[in-house]
């Protein structure tokens, strides 16, 4: 994932030196020049801080604010001249930072497209820079609102790797809590039980709980501190008020800190007042990431940013896509709280950068260990009374010659998280069986399409894959002109508008000599097998067509249904366009290649040409079988090879005639599509473009997971023959 970087660097003269890079050099480094913050924009920001502290609710909480004061203007009065003054600023026509400007479009527009999340990370040292809210220029809030920004801290040391002891740990400190309530924080963070994770909770502790808690042997994923704590105006040095005594800087504690940080500490959140001074201070003990309020912040809205951002994390989304989310949801305080939107910061060192942080990062990399605490020696006990019953149940099995419990491992549930670091032995299981066991599959937005025969696989078989896989984001995308299909997604894969195509046909040598003079190949991975079915009106009598009269029928040589044993009506033709790919392998495999009658009717979707079919007796149309079998308006026909030959029907059993629809439907005859009993079936794709990049991963995992035993089966339950 790209992620720009912006440096802004005082110089000599007014302004800022601006360095525009990004951390995997996908776009080139560009330098240019920001003029001084004007004095309106500082007094603006000045003012607002002012007004807001003055916020009843916010004085209440704030332990570093000064006696009350008079003030002739509101806060939110202050939020919009602030929001107007750094556009102005930001937007500024100067020919040094313009390029910057126009360059941040470029990148930006790129990723947008893309679907990649759009991250910033802002290094400046300047204080005031720090606290301005950037996410309000407009280059953002209208035309990229998805971007987030996080600010650099500076730190020393390496990054340490999270601790793999059993479950992911939270350490909840919960301090001074006058004036707040705390409980709901507690309450928020106890819920992560039902995500996995191990919850500790000092309520108030002394500082030897404190300190002795930090330096447990087991180490900790996450710590929270919820209570009181202040900041310096230059945001260098931090307070907690662990107690209703104890007030701490982090310099006091620098020890204890650092052990618990060089155990794997991965993000600290302050869900408290003015934290910029303990992420400054927490980085140069080498903690990688937290996120702060940048300001003191009311507690109502500190409670629900604590639990937005969980349920976003949770979900395995990205931190910055994870505080962008809860912060976004707190725009309804803004009306009590103007600026409530500001205030949660992502603060990160630059080496943590290319280390994305996700929940499924940490609980993916963990490794049960033994403890010797009272529960877990009940689990023993439980496990070794579960392994009792297996072994007997083994001794069972070979004098019973039935299959022992390792045998059937290929029948026991697929695990709902990634276990790439620990996959099934080939003693388990002869091929892939879930998609857990897949390696390699890629975080990212991942663009795909655009096969209307894919449509049921996609809505079965993608959001499996990312509950599992929560960070391999699949999203379809259909062309802005062209009616989706087969041949749609290629020329869209072609020319770099998606990372793979779905296809419900073969690929052309048009298409594989396109990409060879572009510089690179296609690949085709056959996944499943589909059938085509021909459906009329329910009540035309026919019994059924063989392949000859089908193509006859197509290229106009046979125009009623009275010329195929059928009543005297005239036939009324319907397809797809050929982007389709069920247009052009019906004209291959069942027209020879000859063109299709003149009368045909080209209609843009299948539930356009069945109503058109239910509409008109003569109709007929032909579609993929698991689109059109379970259809209540309309008919499959069996189909014969030759004349004389076996009617095979598309449909499993008897024909469920309309008038029993929906209660019941007609499903597909899966068994006659991969036998080839039935005439017309044919394989369904992933096409891969070979060129060494990432949506090259992201087409072969995809095609990969639909590979495995566990996708193959939703394939089946999708309407489609499994190719394995």
């Amino acid at each position: 994932m790209s992620i720009i970087k912006i440096k802004l660097l005082e110089t000599e003269a007014p302004g800022f030196h601006v360095t525009l890079t990004a951390n995997d050099g996908k776009f080139d480094s560009i330098d240019g020049f920001l003029p001084a913050l004007p004095p309106e924009l500082e007094s603006s920001l000045s003012n607002w801080q002012l007004a807001y502290h003055q916020l009843e609710k916010v004085r209440k909480i704030s332990t570093r604010i000064s006696p009350k004061k008079t003030i002739s203007f509101s806060s939110s009065e202050q939020r919009k001249l602030v929001k107007t003054q750094i556009n102005k600023w930001l937007d500024s026509d100067d020919s040094r930072w313009r390029p910057i400007r126009e360059e941040l479009i470029s990148v930006f527009s790129s990723l947008q497209n893309s679907e990649s999340e759009i991250r910033v990370f802002l290094d400046a040292k300047n204080p005031k820079l720090r606290r301005l809210p950037w996410q309000e220029w407009g280059l953002l809030a209208s035309r990229f609102p998805q971007a987030e920004i996080a600010m650099r801290v500076r730190g020393k040391g390496a990054l340490k790797p999270a601790p793999n002891h059993g479950k992911l740990r939270v350490l909840l400190v919960v301090g001074k809590s006058a004036g707040i309530n705390t409980d709901l924080d507690v309450e928020i963070v106890q819920k992560l039980q039902e995500k996995g994770a191990e919850i500790i909770c000092l309520k108030q502790p002394s500082r030897e709980k404190f300190a002795n808690t930090l330096r447990e042997e087991s180490g900790y994923h996450i710590f929270i501190f919820s209570g009181h704590s202040r900041s310096e105006e230059d945001g260098t040095i931090g307070w907690i008020s662990l107690n209703d005594s104890d007030e701490l800087s982090i310099d006091e504690f620098k020890n204890s800190l650092r052990y618990v940080i060089d155990k794997g500490l991965q993000l600290a959140i302050f869900n408290s007042c003015d934290g910029l001074g303990l992420a400054s201070q927490l980085a140069q003990l080498s903690l990688p990431r937290s996120i702060v309020m940048r300001e003191p912040i009311s507690d109502e809205v500190a409670v629900k940013f604590l639990e937005y951002f969980f349920e976003e994390f949770t979900k395995n989304k990205s931190l910055f896509s994870s505080v962008h989310t809860a912060r976004e949801r707190l725009e309804y305080f803004e009306s009590d709280y103007p600026g409530a939107m500001w205030l949660p910061t992502i603060c990160i060192r630059e080496s943590a950068l290319d280390k994305p942080l996700t929940w499924q990062q940490i609980t993916g990399n963990l490794i049960e260990t033994p403890q010797t605490s009272l529960r877990n020696k009940r689990i023993f006990l439980l496990l070794g009374t579960i392994s009792l019953l297996i072994i007997g149940g083994v001794i069972f099995s070979l004098i019973s010659g039935e299959k022992t419990p390792e045998q059937d491992f290929v029948n026991s549930p697929c695990p709902q998280q990634p276990i790439q670091n620990k996959p099934p032995t080939e003693n388990q299981i002869k091929s892939v069986r879930c998609f857990a066991y897949i390696p390699d599959v890629p975080d990212g937005k991942w663009l795909h399409g655009s096969s209307t025969t894919w449509a049921p696989i996609r809505s079965k078989i993608n959001p499996k894959i990312q509950a599992i896989f929560p960070e391999f984001q699949l999203n379809y995308r259909q062309h802005p002109s062209l009616p989706p299909g087969s041949g749609t997604g290629i020329k869209m894969l072609l020319e770099g508008q998606i990372s793979f195509a779905e296809s419900s046909r073969p690929l052309t040598d048009t298409e594989l000599q396109i990409a060879r003079n572009r510089g690179f190949q296609l690949k085709q991975i056959p996944v499943a097998m589909d059938g085509i079915a021909i459906v009329v009106h329910p009540e035309l009598d026919i019994e059924g067509l063989t392949l000859k009269q089908l193509q006859e029928i197509y290229t106009g040589k046979i125009k009623n249904w009275s010329e195929v044993g059928g009543p005297n009506i005239e036939i009324i033709l319907y397809t797809r366009p050929l982007n389709s790919g069920t247009t052009p392998f019906f004209q291959e495999n069942i027209l020879g290649n000859k063109e299709f009658s003149e009368n045909v009717a080209l209609v843009p979707t299948t539930t356009q040409a069945l109503r058109e079919v239910t509409a008109n007796k003569g109709g007929i149309y032909f579609a993929t079988a698991s689109e059109i079998i379970p259809q209540c308006g309309v008919k499959p026909l069996s189909i014969a090879y030759r004349s004389g030959g076996t009617f095979v029907p598309p449909y499993k059993g008897e024909f469920v005639p309309p008038e029993n629809c929906p209660e019941q439907r007609n499903q597909p005859n899966l068994e006659t599509f991969e036998n080839g009993t039935y005439p017309i079936s044919r394989r369904l794709f992933v096409i891969v473009k070979k060129d060494g990049s990432f949506d090259e991963k992201a087409g072969e995992a995809y095609g990969n997971l639909l590979l495995t035993d566990e996708g193959q089966k939703l394939i089946e339950e999708a309407g489609y023959s499994p190719i394995r």
